[in-house]
């Protein structure tokens, strides 16, 4: 499996069709949630914060997601608010209509689906961190296209917005973009 991040393509992968089949067939085992409790207030949008396209769900879902796939630093970051990836993707989201509905499907499969869909019974954002890695562990590594497709949407979009935040620069060695700030583009001539 390509370890790249391409959102767009993972989006397409996560279209309006397979997102259908797999909720009808939630459904019709029972599976679906009947009513929504509060999101952990740690993973909360701040009250300030107007999202645009993600629901509140969607973006403590994102968060805690996000938290997982960059490691112990890049969580620490997250969790802190250093970066916060889920307002970063709103942003990103708001601006590219096409890959926000079915990226914000799959955030809602992460959130609510449950075994034999995804490899879990509560709400994504109410597991402890271990069982979180797990159920993404499982969405990697499954046999069936649209779970590994449901991995690579999220993934893409916590990659694509975390490491495009100024604060992730020590975590990647990368010194910015040339030409803005400090970094001249005579900097990224060196070498």
């Amino acid at each position: 499996m390509s370890r790249t991040f391409d959102l767009p393509r993972a989006a397409a992968a996560l279209d309006r069709r397979a997102f259908l089949r797999l909720a009808a067939a939630a459904a019709a085992a029972g599976l679906l949630p009947t009513g929504c409790g509060g999101v952990p207030e740690t993973l909360a949008p701040p009250a300030t914060l107007h999202l645009a396209v993600l629901s509140p769900r969607a973006y403590a879902t994102l968060n805690a997601a996000g938290a997982c796939i960059v490691g112990p630093q890049g969580a620490a970051l997250i969790e802190r608010r250093t970066v916060d990836v889920a307002a970063l993707a709103d942003q990103l989201l708001s601006r590219s209509p096409a890959i926000a509905r079915p990226l914000s499907q799959g955030l809602a499969v992460l959130e609510y689906g449950v075994w034999p869909l995804v490899a879990k019974v509560q709400p994504f954002t109410s597991l402890s961190e271990p069982a979180r890695d797990a159920v993404l562990a499982d969405l990697e590594r499954s046999r069936i296209e649209t779970k590994r497709a449901l991995f690579a949407g999220v993934r893409a979009l916590v990659l694509s917005t975390f490491y495009g935040s100024p604060a992730t620069r020590l975590l990647s060695g990368y010194p910015g973009p040339f030409g803005f700030g400090a970094v001249t583009i005579a900097d990224g001539m060196e070498g």
